[in-house]
């Protein structure tokens, strides 16, 4: 018996982004990267039902993934489809409301594309519903389920370099899902945060609002420190030079190189204050939107949350709002849980 799949927006993530990384790329990206190709390569999965407030996206969807059922309105997919497992692809905006729908009617399982939501109130709404009903959180951001970044936590994790003792990265947003989300994998998805201080670029301020407290759209990170129960930092510098991360280690450095291409890794010299190249072998890429699933799918069963968990989205969310509060503060440490749980931000 195959889990029962219903897909809420049916986009570009839902359905289109791989249209458009056809042509050679650099990066980490092996497709599918959209939901409904992942759902069609995993075998225990089927994609029953599909919503979308637009009737045209609604067709080419279940034309093109051959989805026998059509909605629009998400409560009425949710009632009389008996789902197993939702994804949702709509506006950040619309994440939340969703999701507590499904979770209060039986959704074993929720596929939830970044950002997580646009509060952190409605952050604290979605753990709620999520840990009162028993349901299973994929969050979205796919590059903890690419091979590179896995290749580079296994190293980590496995002390082949020493003790983790911080994570550099040089550009990314606040809010928008993926960037903290990466270096919180990079770092061992540390199990608390005690201090979040950063400066953003410019904000994005709802037309003559002068309350600090709603924005349209999220922005990018100047400058970062972010600290962990367990001693470990996140230092963000906003050098804007890409998509490369420095992992530090008591006992060598691991680069991320071009989006998850490559690693350049470094041991250090024990005797003198150098690192000396070594080499790792490489690994063969694939999906990270297929394993996102079969991880989904493992965790409904077993109860273990997979990798990409409500914990972890939680705790970048509550860092990506944090820094927020800490730039409306000239910069000034926060402790968690952040205040001001009601400042709305649209990623998009």
């Amino acid at each position: 018996m195959k889990f029962r799949v219903g897909v809420i927006g049916c986009g570009r993530i839902a359905s289109t982004i791989d249209d458009e990384l056809q042509k050679p790329h650099r990066g980490g990206i092996i497709l599918p990267l959209c939901h409904a190709g992942g759902y069609a390569l995993v075998e225990e999965t089927e994609i029953v039902a599909a919503c979308d407030v637009v009737e045209e996206k609604l067709e080419v969807f279940q034309n093109r993934w051959n989805v026998p059922r059509g909605y629009h309105d998400f409560r009425e997919l949710i009632d009389k489809e008996q789902l197993d497992i939702l994804s949702i692809t709509t506006r950040p905006e619309q994440h939340a409301e969703s999701l507590i729908y499904g979770a209060e009617r039986g959704i074993k399982g929720v596929f939830v594309e970044k950002p997580l939501c646009c509060s952190l109130m409605e952050a604290d709404a979605i753990r709620d519903a999520c840990e009162r009903n028993g349901v299973m959180l994929e969050f979205g951001p796919p590059r903890r389920n690419w091979a590179v970044y896995r290749q580079a936590h296994q190293l980590v994790t496995e002390g082949q370099l020493g003790a983790i003792k911080s994570v550099v990265g040089f550009s990314g947003n606040s809010i928008g899902g993926h960037f903290l989300d990466t270096l919180l994998y990079l770092l061992g998805d540390p199990e608390s945060v005690v201090s979040v201080r950063g400066t953003l670029a410019e904000l994005h301020p709802t037309k003559d609002d002068n309350s600090n407290m709603r924005f349209v759209q999220d922005t990018a990170i100047r400058s970062a420190l972010i600290e962990f129960g367990n001693g470990t930092t996140i230092y963000v510098a906003g050098t804007g030079i890409g998509y490369d991360i420095e992992v530090i280690c008591q006992g060598g450095i691991i680069r991320v190189q071009n989006d998850g291409e490559s690693l350049f890794i470094r041991k250090k010299d024990g005797e003198n204050r150098a690192y000396d190249p070594i080499v790792v072998k490489p690994v063969t890429p694939w999906s990270g939107t297929v394993l996102k699933i079969r991880e989904l799918v493992d965790s409904i069963k077993t109860g273990i949350p997979a990798p990409s968990n409500l914990r972890i989205a939680l705790l970048s969310t509550e860092i990506g709002f944090g820094l927020y509060e800490s730039h409306l503060r000239s910069g000034l440490a926060v402790e968690p849980p952040v205040p001001n749980r009601e400042r709305w931000v649209s990623s998009w």
